[in-house]
């Protein structure tokens, strides 16, 4: 690599610029504004309430009444505009209607029964860095899978979300420091053992 680099000697300040050049491109590319969707699911509960019928006939009163048991099955599913974008006329859709289903935080959403009972939750915006969770409940019925996500802007990519800890925005700046001083250092060793490696 570094007799490649002595061997262009002529050619350095036409590199350097090209170079230059790329990384400024790149750069604005990064920086443009942009929406990305994600989504997930990350925690659920499953409660078995067990309910006494009502006896069909008044003589049956003293003997015990058989008991149904439902089945509540509650999913959180978590979408988010991880983008620097507005994402506009959101869709997401489940496999299945649910028997309840909410949207916090609270907003102006529409849930339609589609194409084969899947259920299509329109949201009309989603702000940069915002995240949207969707409460199912389900009564004798598992969840329902996502079918699709997608917005205006671009399709909706799954991932693993998991509930954690919320650390102080102080404490997640001061990591963030950490991490570029990282790589500020790894950067200055890198060009030390370059310019070292080119001087004769």
């Amino acid at each position: 690599m570094l007799a490649v680099w002595q061997h262009l000697s002529s050619y350095h300040e036409a590199l350097i610029s090209f170079i230059g050049a790329i990384a400024a491109s790149l750069l604005t590319i990064w920086m443009r504004p942009r929406v990305k969707l994600i989504y997930g699911r990350a925690n659920n509960s499953l409660n078995v309430i067990s309910v006494p019928k009502e006896p069909s006939d008044p003589t049956e009163s003293d003997i015990v009444a058989p008991v149904t048991q439902t089945e509540i099955y509650v999913e959180k599913f978590y979408l988010q505009n991880i983008g620097k974008g507005v994402a506009t006329q959101v869709e997401f859709v489940l496999s299945a209607f649910p028997a309840d289903i909410r949207v916090w935080q609270p907003r102006v959403a529409e849930y339609r029964n589609v194409e084969k009972g899947n259920c299509l939750i329109s949201i009309p915006r989603i702000a940069p860095s915002e995240l949207v969770v969707i409460d199912c409940v389900y009564l004798n019925q598992r969840a329902a899978f996502v079918a699709s996500v997608k917005c205006a802007e671009c399709l909706g990519q799954e991932v693993q979300f998991s509930v954690q800890r919320s650390w102080p925005t102080w404490f997640e700046r001061f990591a963030q420091f950490l991490v570029l001083c990282g790589i500020a250092y790894v950067l200055q060793i890198v060009w030390a053992l370059l310019v070292a490696g080119a001087t004769p």
